[in-house]
């Protein structure tokens, strides 16, 4: 009997309805160019994923905190950074800790917010700096690629990317090909 080959964003999704639905909602937000409208969405459901799904949690902390940074809300910014850093440090995520530390890093300066930026890199860069030698070098042979997929929403790991070529990778959920930054 023919069985239709699902997404593995559903396979491993343990999202009620309601909470896909903002996710959802969330993804087209950024999408659409609407980070501010976003980020309290990342952030609500990092807290509700908190207790049953750290990582997932640290993921979504992750994208607040880039939602917040687009929109240039430096504390906001912080809180979900330091939530996100001290998930992925706790649950030895180190690829993706350090990953975030560089993105989150690199564009609070770009966004004019140094200052938070030099509370991160107090905070965390030794903590990120002692990480596994490697953890970070995709980033630094390929470029920095987005933190979810333009397209879809799907976070984007730099560690599983599927490179197309040396400066392309698929989208592991909708197949879309993205660049580095």
């Amino acid at each position: 009997m023919f069985q239709s080959e699902r997404n593995p964003a559903e396979q491993s999704d343990s999202l009620n309805p309601r909470q896909r639905q903002v996710l959802g909602q969330a993804n087209q937000l950024v999408a659409q160019g609407k980070p501010e409208q976003a980020a309290p969405l990342f952030a609500e459901l990092a807290e509700v994923e908190g207790a049953n799904h750290p990582q997932r949690a640290a993921n979504l902390h992750a994208q607040a905190a880039h939602a917040f940074a687009d929109e240039q809300r430096g504390p906001a910014t912080l809180i979900q950074a330091r939530a996100a850093l001290n998930l992925f440090l706790k649950y030895q995520m180190d690829k993706r800790t350090s990953m975030f530390y560089v993105n989150i890093t690199r564009k609070l300066n770009a966004k004019g917010m140094k200052n938070a930026a030099d509370a991160l890199i107090s905070e965390f860069g030794s903590r990120v700096a002692a990480l596994p030698v490697g953890a970070a070098s995709a980033a630094q042979k390929h470029g920095l690629l987005p933190t979810n997929c333009p397209q879809c929403g799907a976070p984007i790991h730099m560690d599983k990317a599927s490179w197309v070529d040396s400066n392309t990778v698929e989208c592991a959920y909708c197949g879309s090909q993205i660049r580095p930054e």
